[in-house]
């Protein structure tokens, strides 16, 4: 590596040689001062590029956080394993747990209901939560309809006649998805200023003696029709005096999102004890994957094959599915090259940056060489007297060594820093130095050659005596 040291020494024995040598040429000998003062002044760049922080690192620093990014990136959407905490019934962890991707690691616990599901939701303890239709999802929380649906099971006394009638109703624990769901029935049927709610539905399913109480006028649940615990309840409510009956709505129905009417044959729920004797019209209820509204794409992909493993594949007889797909497809490529274009303009334009901040050191060093040419070309040794000669070439000599110094600080320089080798300056100044120490060093092989001395012409014979 070039070291500056030497360059120094040497710059100040030439404007030291030009002193005493040529002390009648102020002009040779400012410009050997000014060449050393900026081998100095090349010195101390190399103590100020040595530091920890510069401008002169930021290319190199931003392009290493650049690839970093770009790393980073592709690390976070193809290795990175997450973590999605869902609130869920113990019974549905498993079997949705094995439709997860392997890079989701799924994480549950099982909570009473749907409104403590939304809750821990809510507060920021789960990332997802399966809510029952009927319980108030917020609208800025994204959603997710499963394919399954529960249905909805409505009991009445024999003594009732018209849901006007009714002023107890069993249901589920208070706040959950049947109970907010039967609020919502009670208040259509203009009863629920005069309803009262009896939640014991636990105790029906987990208790087959325990006694109905008889003031108890509807049973209204929303359970799942494939629930073996469910299967012998129809009948008990049938032995005790209750009947199935539809829990119809009319129009009403089109303003609840959650509700799909489903038409049930004889026997829809118990065939065996042909319950309901006849076919009659209920609802299937939805229920709902709720997630956190900041969770990222892949996370949502994964959201959507917990509740439909085919969420990811493409019919192919859906052509506009594949066109979106493709569309989302070149869509993100687009956007990951453009990332890459704009990566380069900014590293391009940092290093153009560093360029301008030594552009003024450039224009001093092209300008000694400016003045060198200046001064050599006054000095034409053909024909002189020895003596003249003689000091013509001592002054071209050192114009020489000059021309010299100034390529080995540019050289410096780019050494220095490599993003300066984008300076066009650092290929002109070399350029026209060693041009013109060319025409000097041939200036000084014609001092060189020794012209012959003309002979004398016939005039200037002696006459002959």
């Amino acid at each position: 590596m070039l070291q500056i040291g030497p360059v120094i020494e040497q710059a100040e024995a030439i404007a030291k040689r030009v002193e005493q040598e040529l002390p009648t040429h102020a002009g040779l000998l400012s410009t050997a001062r000014r060449t050393a003062q900026a081998a100095r002044q090349a010195q101390a760049l190399h103590l100020r590029l040595n530091r920890l922080f510069g401008l002169h690192r930021l290319p190199a620093v931003f392009l290493l956080f650049a690839v970093g990014l770009i790393v980073f990136w592709a690390w976070w959407h193809f290795f990175h394993t997450s973590t999605i905490t869902v609130a869920i019934s113990e019974s549905d962890a498993v079997e949705i747990g094995q439709q997860l991707d392997r890079r989701i690691q799924f994480v549950h616990f099982t909570t009473p209901g749907s409104r403590e599901s939304l809750a821990r939701l809510q507060e920021g303890k789960a990332d997802m939560a399966f809510v029952q239709g009927g319980v108030p999802i917020p609208t800025e929380l994204p959603r997710i309809e499963l394919p399954d649906q529960e249905l909805l099971l409505f009991f009445v006394r024999a003594r009732i006649q018209r849901p006007s009638d009714i002023r107890v109703i069993l249901t589920s624990s208070e706040g959950q998805g049947s109970h907010s769901l039967a609020r919502q029935f009670a208040r259509y049927w203009r009863i629920d200023g005069s309803v009262r709610y009896v939640h014991d539905w636990k105790s029906i399913v987990d208790n087959p003696a325990w006694p109905i109480p008889p003031e108890v006028d509807a049973v209204f649940v929303v359970k799942d029709p494939l629930d073996r615990r469910l299967a012998p309840i129809p009948k008990r409510l049938v032995d005790v005096g209750f009947r199935m009956e539809p829990a119809d709505l009319g129009a009403a129905a089109l303003d609840m999102s959650c509700l799909t009417p489903l038409q049930l044959g004889p026997g829809g729920v118990d065939p065996a004890n042909a319950i309901p004797p006849q076919g009659l019209t209920t609802y299937s209820v939805k229920t709902y994957l709720v997630a956190r509204p900041d969770l990222s794409p892949q996370q949502m992909a994964a959201a959507r094959r917990l509740v439909d493993p085919r969420a990811n594949v493409i019919e192919a007889a859906d052509p506009m599915s594949s066109i979106d797909a493709a569309s989302g497809l070149l869509q993100g490529v687009e956007a990951f090259l453009g990332i890459l274009v704009y990566i380069g303009l900014a590293f391009v334009a940092l290093l153009g940056l560093d360029v301008v901040l030594y552009r003024q050191r450039f224009h001093e060093l092209n300008s000694l060489i400016s003045l060198v040419s200046m001064h050599q070309s006054s000095k034409d040794v053909l024909g002189s007297d020895p003596a003249a000669k003689a000091h013509d070439i001592k002054y071209l000599s050192s114009c020489s060594d000059v021309l010299g110094l100034i390529s080995a600080i540019t050289g410096y320089y780019a050494q220095e820093n490599s993003s300066l080798l984008y300076n066009k300056l650092l290929e002109i100044i070399p350029q026209r130095a060693d041009a013109l120490k060319l025409n000097i060093q041939l200036k000084i092989l014609h001092a060189l050659i020794e012209l012959p001395t003309p002979s004398p012409g016939p005039q200037e014979r002696s006459p002959s005596v």
